[in-house]
């Protein structure tokens, strides 16, 4: 079936680069055409950073930049090469600044590999009380962007070879309602089996009636994720094929009932940090994105990502980043990842097949990372 555009929705790489050569993403120091995917723009930081004591949201009312108020969060320079430490946030200068003219707006989302390392990222924008947006959509935006960054459970050496986080740029909010999801079900199969089988409609329930699709949680038979360490050993992101055994420890799944199917399950251990994987894979349709949200409070109390941006193509079980303030036993099958299905403006490349989480089954470990063994 042919796709129909309407020119609104989510910006694809000719538009981003168009935006670019316009100079309303205008690219700064380290700025690479290869950081352009097919729907995001990946950035890294420009080598201006700072280790800041406190954390400051502009006030748009003041006019406030977040140049102005490093001296309240009494900002400290620092040098790529140097470590960041667990626990304490860093601001780095982002490779863009954006000059949106009206309707046109951005979100931000931190990279897979930020979040399965446990790197936690966000995003600020001068004169925005936001985090992870740079949306006046009505009037029209200029500012800097930045990045919030902070080991939450080992050290990351600072890189500016690396992106951090991506950008998905916006002519209109095309996120699918549940009218919008029924169509696409008529002609895509979005959900299917470990063994790359389809499900059959009548086996699974997508349904949340907001246009939201729920995926469930892997927690059976032998290994199932890992957790992280808590260690002063120091992460290089350019790194490659290091030894997981130093920075992880395998997480296996346990029945509360010997033989008792229905009572598999993981052990989640109250603050600490784990990487589990959904039952189901997910296929992003041609024409689509797709972004992870929050799963309703009266679902769990746990967090269950720190990134989740999937492009056009996308094909794989998702990794997930799981934090809960209090131990509790996550059951095999149980509700655990929440996607919303969101229409591109205009057609764009596919999620490539030698990208680093295409086709991923089970829980991935960052790329840095050689296989566990």
């Amino acid at each position: 079936m042919s796709i129909e555009y309407s020119g609104m929705g989510v910006f694809p790489r000719s538009t981003l680069f168009s935006l670019i050569f316009a100079q309303r993403i205008e690219s700064l120091k380290n700025f690479s055409e290869e950081h352009v995917g097919p729907a995001s723009v990946d950035l890294t930081t420009t080598g201006e950073a700072y280790r800041i004591d406190t954390v400051l949201q502009p006030d748009a009312k003041k006019g406030e930049t977040i140049r102005t108020l490093l001296p309240w969060m009494n900002a400290k320079k620092i040098e790529v090469g140097d470590t960041m430490e667990v626990g304490v946030s860093y601001l780095a200068k982002a490779t863009v600044n954006v000059n949106f003219p009206p309707q046109v707006y951005a979100y931000f989302n931190a990279k897979s590999t930020s979040g399965r390392n446990f790197l936690f990222v966000r995003t600020l924008a001068d004169e925005m009380f936001m985090f992870d947006a740079a949306d006046r959509r009505h009037e029209g935006y200029s500012g800097e962007i930045w990045l919030l960054l902070e080991p939450l459970t080992y050290p990351i050496v600072l890189t500016d070879k690396e992106c951090y986080n991506q950008a998905r740029v916006f002519n209109a909010d095309t996120r699918c309602a549940q009218a919008d999801l029924d169509r696409i079900l008529l002609d895509h199969n979005i959900l299917f089996r470990r063994d790359r089988i389809q499900y059959r409609q009548g086996e699974l329930s997508y349904f949340t009636h907001d246009g939201t699709v729920l995926t469930t949680l892997y927690a059976k038979d032998g290994v199932v994720g890992f957790r992280a360490k808590h260690t002063t050993r120091s992460l290089a992101l350019t790194d490659r094929s290091v030894d997981p055994h130093d920075y992880f420890e395998p997480v296996s799944a346990e029945q509360l009932e010997k033989g008792n199917d229905r009572s598999w399950g993981v052990r989640i251990e109250a603050g600490w940090y784990y990487l589990l994987n959904t039952i189901e894979m997910i296929k992003v349709p041609e024409g689509y994105a797709a972004e992870l949200i929050a799963l309703d409070r009266r679902l769990g109390d746990i967090f269950t990502h720190f990134a989740g941006f999937f492009d056009p193509g996308f094909f794989g079980t998702a990794t997930l980043e799981i934090y809960s303030p209090r131990r509790v036993f996550l059951r095999h099958g149980q509700p655990f990842a929440r996607f919303v299905f969101e229409r591109l403006a205009a057609p764009s490349p596919l999620y490539g097949e030698k990208s680093n989480y295409q086709g991923q089954v089970g829980t991935r470990l960052p790329k840095q990372f050689a296989p566990w063994e």
